[in-house]
């Protein structure tokens, strides 16, 4: 707590250390299991699988530009404590107890870029996802009322991300990350994806929306020729599709106990957004989508949840023009792009009622993710 108001980081990052994957992935894959190596595009040395690395290292929206790289080492120098202590439960929660958040959700570094990648062989995808999940859910055991994880998904192949749903909800956790960007010709919205969005919505939890940079599959960073461009472009971008998306291809209409979280996307756009739905709505109705029953900004405010960053000045123009039930906060720690510690008190200091503030910082999160 801080100020009086009780917080929820909802967007914050587990540093997996080199051997997670091989420690904790199934027997019969561990050969193959992910590990550190020298990417041969760039000379880093990087997390690799099935011969490549997570991550574009070279060509457009690469992670290893160097310039990029010093920018992150150079931002990085405020978590010297956390990395020296091997990013541990200790420290997160020391950092925690300094700057006043309660409760922070946590999702992966490595295995989300991991993420971004197609692989040729999707079930050892799926056993990568559990081995990452399980160290993920002895992490967040050192203190489970104050970190909960979300669990990855193997989005490539459905039917193992249904046997994964199930497994992970069984053992804690609390929402489930997905990149937003298209896999395998598959957008969040596709046909084949409906039986895990019943699924989803049948074990009561949240999606969390987040993309991750550099990926090999389609990104709106591609557009660019730089990392820094290309992140502009990927995050917002990405998660403002699959909003649309979601809604206009029925998938909210279908399963209306669906919670969908953004996260580490801003959301100054939201305003925006529904104001761009709406027009088209206004236009043309439900015409080539029959599954709408209703206008975009309703399913936005019954099943969405969009994250802001604490320095946002568009906080309050957004909170007066769409309501502040459908707000969050996150500061992507520990990742050096990322706001913490100043986020805290840059939220605390928005030109905002208290109230408003409280459901930002709190009580939106509770009902997102179920926390009571």
């Amino acid at each position: 707590m801080r100020d009086g108001f009780k917080i929820v980081d909802v967007d914050t990052h587990l540093m997996e250390p080199q051997y997670v994957f091989e420690r904790y992935i199934d027997s019969r894959y561990k050969a193959a299991a992910p590990r550190m190596g020298v990417a041969s595009e760039s000379g880093r040395r990087t997390f690799m699988v099935e011969g490549e690395p997570f991550t574009r290292e070279t060509g457009k929206y690469p992670m290893a530009a160097p310039g990029f790289l010093e920018a992150v080492r150079k931002a990085g120098r405020r978590f010297e404590r956390a990395a020296k202590m091997g990013f541990s439960a200790e420290s997160r929660l020391q950092d925690m107890e300094e700057q006043g958040v309660d409760v922070q959700i946590v999702y992966p570094t490595a295995a989300g870029q991991m993420l971004g990648r197609e692989f040729r062989d999707t079930k050892l995808l799926a056993a990568c996802c559990r081995a990452y999940n399980d160290w993920s859910a002895d992490f967040c055991s050192n203190a489970p009322e104050r970190l909960k994880w979300a669990a990855i998904l193997p989005m490539q192949d459905v039917d193992e991300s249904l046997k994964e749903a199930r497994r992970a909800a069984a053992n804690g956790a609390i929402s489930f990350y997905v990149r937003p960007n298209p896999v395998r010709g598959r957008t969040l919205f596709h046909d084949d994806y409906l039986p895990l969005w019943a699924e989803v919505e049948k074990l009561g939890l949240p999606i969390s929306t987040h993309d991750s940079g550099s990926a090999s599959v389609p990104s709106f960073g591609d557009r660019m020729d730089t990392h820094v461009t290309g992140h502009i472009l990927s995050h917002p971008f990405e998660a403002m599709a699959a909003m649309a998306g979601l809604i206009w291809y029925g998938v909210i209409e279908r399963f209306p106990r669906l919670r969908v979280v953004q996260v580490e996307a801003d959301a100054g756009w939201v305003p925006y957004w529904l104001q761009r739905m709406e027009q088209h709505w206004d236009f043309s109705g439900n015409a080539e989508h029959e599954y709408l029953k209703r206008r975009p900004t309703n399913y936005f405010k019954s099943n969405f949840f969009v994250a802001f960053r604490g320095d946002e000045p568009t906080m309050k123009a957004a909170v007066e023009l769409v309501g502040d039930r459908n707000f969050l906060w996150d500061t992507d720690y520990p990742h050096p792009d990322g706001t913490f510690p100043w986020g805290i008190g840059a939220m605390l200091e928005q030109p905002l009622a208290d109230e408003s503030k409280r459901r930002i910082l709190w009580d939106n999160a509770v009902a997102a993710f179920n926390l009571a």
